[in-house]
């Protein structure tokens, strides 16, 4: 090889470390802006977190058709649906993501965000039990220690809190089941051999029916006469540009992290979560009062901790399925090389 080629070849790679480590930063600084961002309207400037979750949705798919229009090919190709089965599979999606994003932002109104990141670092937890009893997942004793870990420090974190309140903390567990459930259909649906969806997939085909459940639910628990309320303090204009700014965070951070697992895997951004969890709470002491004991900061370094590790065990793990995988396509290859 030419020593212009191989200068050539380690530039590429050059920029393809700092394009995967700058776009690390923008997601993770985007999903701690959008966390802050969300405790700050509902802290009282927008107390409407079911609606205001429904305006982002519907943003989020007109993102979405946006891209499918205008994308070229190798960055997005929508996955046609052509059959009632694979629709059925993808409603399924709508309700737990309901559950998830709908219940979380709503426990936002009643709870610390400190607490409510806490919280929902448990989910490896709930979705190592959800995995256990759906399919019959034993997770490895490395993990099963890390997860044990991590129920301690959430214990210690919240049950210590000066701020505990009890509603908030339950509406932020049911979305707690939420994501679990979501975690699972989702990966139903993409890995379905006659419909394989792609994340941008997933938001297209999801965000309006979405819509349709969540703007009853707004309704329902009394939510446009708070908006009402909203527009007379705020007026119509700074209402309306909080609202599209929320819309925005929301699409362009699901467009970010579909860019960064294009440029790796969906591995690496799950072991993401544990410092963005981590740096969440960090800036919400810094942005909001929140009380907080010793023992409660000791729980909350045990917790992200263990939070952290069980997201490397699980990243070497798929690591190892997928070598496992290559290595079994290339063995009836070598198996035929050896035949001739």
């Amino acid at each position: 090889m030419e020593p212009g080629e191989n200068q050539s070849i380690s530039r590429e790679k050059s920029l393809y470390a700092i394009g995967v480590i700058v776009l690390l930063c923008v997601v993770c600084g985007e999903s701690v802006a959008f966390s802050v961002y969300n405790k700050y309207l509902f802290s009282g400037v927008l107390k409407t977190p079911v609606l205001y979750t429904a305006t982002c949705q519907f943003q989020c798919f007109a993102g979405s058709v946006a891209i499918w229009a205008c994308a070229p090919g190798s960055f997005y190709k929508r996955t046609p649906i052509d059959s009632t089965a694979a629709v059925l599979k993808i409603l399924l999606i709508p309700i737990a993501f309901v559950m998830n994003y709908g219940m979380n932002n709503l426990s936002l109104e009643y709870t610390t965000l400190a607490l409510n990141q806490l919280i929902r670092s448990f989910a490896p937890v709930v979705v190592a039990l959800t995995s256990f009893f759906i399919e019959g997942k034993v997770q490895t004793w490395p993990k099963a220690i890390s997860l044990g870990f991590l129920v301690l420090g959430v214990i210690m974190g919240v049950g210590t809190s000066p701020d505990f309140e009890i509603l908030g903390i339950m509406i932020c567990a049911g979305s707690l089941l939420g994501q679990a459930l979501g975690i699972v259909m989702t990966a139903f649906v993409m890995g379905d051999k006659t419909v394989r969806l792609q994340p941008m997939d997933v938001l297209l085909y999801t965000t309006l029916p979405s819509v349709v459940v969540l703007v009853p639910w707004a309704f329902a628990i009394g939510e446009f006469s708070k908006l009402q309320t909203a527009l007379d303090r705020n007026g119509f204009g700074k209402t309306l540009f909080l609202i599209f700014c929320g819309g925005v965070l929301a699409f362009t951070y699901t467009l970010f992290y579909v860019m960064f697992i294009k440029l790796t895997s969906s591995v690496y951004y799950g072991v993401t979560g544990g410092f963005r969890c981590t740096l969440a709470i960090i800036m919400s002491f810094y942005f909001f009062p929140q009380r907080i004991t010793t023992t409660g900061i000791a729980g909350i370094v045990i917790a992200m901790t263990a939070f952290i590790t069980n997201s490397y065990f699980t990243m070497r793990g798929k690591l190892a399925e997928k070598d496992k995988k290559v290595e079994e396509m290339k063995q009836p290859l070598l198996n035929n090389k050896n035949q001739v």
